[in-house]
């Protein structure tokens, strides 16, 4: 074999394995850029898996107004819905939560001026804050509010800030639906003694009535003795009627009898 066959067939090797070298690197960079974005998937799948178990695990904390059937007061609730607990819950209204109740100062009110240490899952918070119908009525006191609520909690006990927005014209034009409750039992047993004062009333103005009339039953014996010897006179004078109406009769033939002359 010739010297210059020879290097012909080495080079044709050498470019055969640089074709297969750069072959191999580009599948090697695709197969890298595959596992890597596999990965990375693998990364956000298990970020999201994460992610939903802290948001099925963490606290909720709601404010919103409640205005009960049964009461003309309108309350404000601070309620926890979720699983775990809430912690250093701040609450902040914005313009300022008013009331037109008098000696009732929400300045004193702490679950709006100072941070909750802990709310439990499923336990609430509820104050009364004003009268409904006075409130609605009002154009001077705010009916709209923009409430900011910051808390800490759940498997990773983040930082949670969420806002709303309460807007009491909703309670505008809505019918009761009335439901009893506790407070109907308690007006019910207050309202007792006052059906008992009236019954005792009434039976003593029966009792009254029933006296007056065994009194008038007593005097009708002296009565009907009385209308008995009236009868009796009575009787006695339609027998001197019937001796009168005999001596008429009898003088009245005593004239008929008489001749009468003529001079």
């Amino acid at each position: 074999m010739s010297e210059s066959l020879r290097e012909t067939i080495l080079l044709i090797v050498q470019i055969a394995s640089l074709l297969a070298l750069i072959v191999y690197v580009v599948k090697t960079a695709d197969m890298a850029r595959e596992t890597k974005k596999s990965a990375a998937a693998t990364e956000k799948s298990i970020e999201e898996m994460v992610e939903d178990r802290n948001m099925e695990f963490a606290p909720y904390v709601v404010v919103y107004f409640d205005a009960l059937t049964d009461s003309p007061i309108f309350d404000l609730v601070v309620k926890n819905t979720g699983k775990t607990i809430a912690n250093h819950i701040k609450i902040n209204f914005e313009p300022p939560l008013q009331t037109s109740l008098k000696n009732y100062d929400l300045g004193e009110l702490a679950l709006l001026h100072q941070p909750i240490p802990a709310l439990p899952p499923g336990f609430e918070l509820r104050t009364s804050i004003d009268r409904l119908e006075t409130r609605l009525e009002s154009e001077t006191l705010p009916k709209r509010y923009k409430v900011t609520v910051t808390y800490t909690g759940g498997l990773n006990n983040a930082f949670r800030k969420i806002e709303y927005l309460l807007d009491m014209n909703v309670f505008h034009g809505i019918l009761e639906t009335h439901k009893s409750s506790l407070t109907d039992l308690t007006h019910a047993v207050e309202d007792i003694p006052r059906h008992l004062e009236q019954i005792s009333e009434r039976s003593a103005e029966i009792s009254e009535h029933f006296e007056a009339l065994t009194a008038k039953l007593d005097q009708i014996p002296a009565q009907m003795e009385q209308m008995g010897g009236q009868i009796e006179k009575l009787s006695q004078q339609l027998e001197k009627l019937d001796e009168i109406k005999e001596a008429v009769i009898g003088l009245d033939g005593t004239v008929k009898s008489k001749t009468n002359k003529i001079w």
